[in-house]
């Protein structure tokens, strides 16, 4: 195998690592919520992988100076600090009113918020195709919820309030992934994140309950979920930082669209090993239609700017190689 295909091969599975992660979390999450409230279990998370991360650019010798860069960037971290943190915190408190599936499912919109912050505000083309990947993202929500469609205008159930609370978590979340764009040239990824773990920590610290009686009360179970939560924050995003190392961007972001899939196959078995297990949705055949549809979409849309991207560079390159052989063949003639 080449050293290109090792490094394709290399970018993909680092992006599935992401993918399962991400899909798996949310079924972490809800076991944990148990015993747990969500704001503590957000903060175990970002204190662990702020130590982590601590060590890691403490031994490369990388550890950020925010006095080195201007005050309009230290004002993009913190406004991306407090998008990731709110993202973080909203989607672990959905958890408390909707069960994994659906949770997933809905934060694929940050594809589909991702693509449009990225027309608006970095001025990036948006043709026809992924117009068609954005509805499909639509009419995969739509048969999502088709027996729940009538009612997701109402916040009279906790459900739609659930979801409401993971559509704002979506939001918060492509404020983030904008912002890194521009602090990128600041700072590398793991940098940034560092800032923003400590920042989210310290916060959020006031709120949490971090007494000793927390900790000991949970089972054995309880503790290797939270180790898990807490180690799937460092690993996924890091296995994330890697695949754009090796992969395109846009071809890593399809990947991370499977990320439904493992939350529903994992939820799948649980169902089929456990048949009473309570933090299923059960879907029907019509919602995991448009569970797939969705995820056709959110792929569309991320692979469609690399399609274009090198469909122009293509473009370019054809005159300057038909001048490059006209000049050979002149020179030979010669």
């Amino acid at each position: 195998m080449t050293s290109t295909k090792r490094n394709y091969v290399l970018g993909f599975l680092l992006s599935l690592t992401t993918a399962s992660l991400w899909g798996v979390l949310p079924v972490a999450l809800k076991e944990l919520l148990v015993a747990l409230d969500a704001t503590t279990i957000v903060w175990y998370r970002f204190f662990v992988a702020a130590v982590i991360l601590l060590a890691w650019l403490g031994y490369k010798k990388e550890i950020p100076d925010l006095l080195a860069v201007s005050w309009h960037i230290r004002w993009l971290l913190i406004i991306a600090a407090i998008g990731l943190c709110s993202n973080y915190f909203l989607f672990n408190y959905s958890l408390n009113f909707i069960n994994g599936e659906t949770a997933e499912v809905v934060m694929q919109l940050t594809t589909l918020f991702l693509i449009l912050g990225g027309v608006i505000f970095y001025k990036e083309p948006f043709i026809g195709i992924q117009k068609l990947g954005g509805g499909l993202i639509i009419a995969g929500l739509a048969l999502f919820f088709n027996d729940r469609l009538l009612e997701m205008f109402s916040l009279d159930t906790s459900e739609n309030f659930g979801v409401l609370i993971v559509f704002f978590s979506a939001l918060t979340w492509t404020i983030y992934a904008l912002l890194q764009k521009k602090l990128l040239q600041s700072y590398t990824a793991a940098q940034i994140l560092f800032v923003i773990y400590v920042f989210s920590f310290l916060v959020l610290l006031p709120f949490v309950t971090i007494a000793s009686d927390s900790i000991i009360g949970l089972t054995t179970f309880q503790m290797l979920l939270l180790g898990f939560c807490c180690l799937n924050t460092i690993v996924a995003y890091g296995c994330f930082a890697e695949a754009l190392k090796f992969w395109d961007a846009s071809k890593v972001s399809a990947v991370l669209a499977l990320a439904p899939l493992f939350t529903i196959g994992s939820l799948k078995l649980m169902v089929y090993l456990y048949p009473d297990y309570e933090f299923s949705d059960r879907l029907s055949n019509l919602s995991l239609i448009g569970a797939l549809l969705l995820i056709i979409g959110s792929i569309l849309m991320a692979l469609i700017p690399f399609i274009y991207q090198s469909s122009q560079d293509s473009t370019l390159a054809s005159p300057v190689e038909e001048n490059s052989t006209l000049r050979a063949s002149t020179a030979v003639d010669e």
